[in-house]
């Protein structure tokens, strides 16, 4: 096989059409001619039935060979195939002589040779096997002797075929080909705009975060606290980019996620450490999940006390959990209890649970879902 012919997953569609129309030719050439050999025996009492008789045989089995051997691909392009083919067809368009037939028997059964030819080569490989037909069939005749010259140039028949069949495979080759060039060329084209839109997004968005915090950071250089503060805004932008860039999905939930920390991060000063193991197209079931992650994170900042905040995502078992952990100030989850958080989860099928303690804080653990 050719490049073109294969493909990634195998043998390119036009391959395997052009394959069936082969089979077509081989199963309906042997009907045409198992149909003469019927007429001939009923009717022609002066040709040899054995004969006869075991090229209808050998050229069934030889189909149903060809048939077993077309469900490996490539197999019936093999050069022995094709030899052993046109042997086959010589055979059979050499019976009805043999046999002393009044008329030719091997209906279209050597026509399909030429199928597997333009198949397994091209144009003028089918021409030339035409060709072989004509002149076995045209010496056959005058061998036998008892033909006319309208039945002689019957033969023509063969370069005819030869011809259809071994052009219009190649014109439905040459076609095919065009078409994926076209195909192609657009599907780089597309790329080439997605790159060019990506990169001049970049572009922006390096300039309006990292070159203006750069800028920031210069023009108050002695204030620490202020460094820091945008330091560690530039830190979770570019990260925020990285993960966005990461994400083979158009709307990821991991951006939602980040965008939710960074969003607390700026309202209340502290510091949100994110983990997420787990990304997906944004959803509703998603969004819900990211909301109460978010009233969550500020519940802790608002009234933990402590600086530092730990999220975690992670898909376990079919289910999306999300883990907000603080280290400070407890409360009694017996009388407390953040009714929003939980009200929206079990509205989508999800669960909310909260431990807390003065020693070791606060957790809240939410769990939705995995939509499939």
């Amino acid at each position: 096989m050719t490049d073109t012919e294969v493909s990634a997953k195998g043998v390119q569609p036009i391959e395997k059409v052009l394959l069936w129309i082969v089979l077509a030719f081989r199963v309906l050439g042997y009907i045409w001619l198992v149909l003469l050999v019927g007429a001939a025996l009923a009717t022609d009492d002066g040709a040899d039935e054995s004969i006869i008789i075991t090229m209808v045989v050998g050229a069934g089995l030889w189909t149903v060979l060809t048939v077993v051997l077309s469900r490996t691909p490539g197999q019936i392009k093999r050069p022995w195939f094709v030899v052993a083919d046109g042997v086959v067809a010589l055979l059979v368009a050499s019976a009805s002589y043999w046999a002393g037939a009044e008329s030719n028997l091997h209906g279209g059964y050597p026509i399909s040779w030429l199928a597997v030819v333009a198949y397994a080569y091209d144009a003028r490989w089918t021409m030339a096997a035409s060709l072989v037909l004509f002149v076995n069939q045209w010496i056959g005749m005058d061998i036998e002797g008892s033909r006319t010259l309208p039945d002689k140039l019957g033969a023509v028949v063969f370069p005819i075929y030869g011809a259809i069949v071994g052009y219009g495979f190649d014109l439905i080759r040459h076609r095919d080909s065009l078409w994926r060039q076209a195909e192609d060329k657009l599907r780089d084209e597309r790329q080439r705009q997605v790159r060019t839109e990506e990169q001049r997004r970049l572009a922006d968005q390096l300039h309006d975060s990292v070159l203006q915090s750069m800028h920031a950071i210069q023009a108050e250089p002695d204030d620490p606290d202020q460094v820091t503060y945008i330091a560690r805004r530039q830190e979770r932008e570019l990260r925020k980019t990285i993960r966005t860039l990461q994400s083979e999905f158009d709307a990821p939930f991991v951006g939602a996620m980040f965008t939710a920390r960074d969003d607390v991060e700026d309202l209340y000063r502290v510091r949100v450490e994110m983990v997420c193991g787990y990304d997906a197209e944004m959803t509703s079931t998603l969004g819900v999940l990211v909301e109460a992650t978010r009233e969550a994170m500020i519940n802790a900042a608002k009234h933990s006390g402590s600086d530092l905040i730990r999220v975690h995502c992670s898909e376990t078992n079919g289910n999306i959990t999300v883990l907000v952990r603080d280290e400070g100030s407890g409360f009694d989850t017996d009388t407390v209890v953040p009714k929003s958080i939980r009200r929206r989860l079990e509205a989508i099928g999800g669960t909310a649970t909260f431990q807390s303690t003065d020693e070791f804080g606060t957790e809240v653990e939410m769990t939705v879902p995995k939509e499939t």
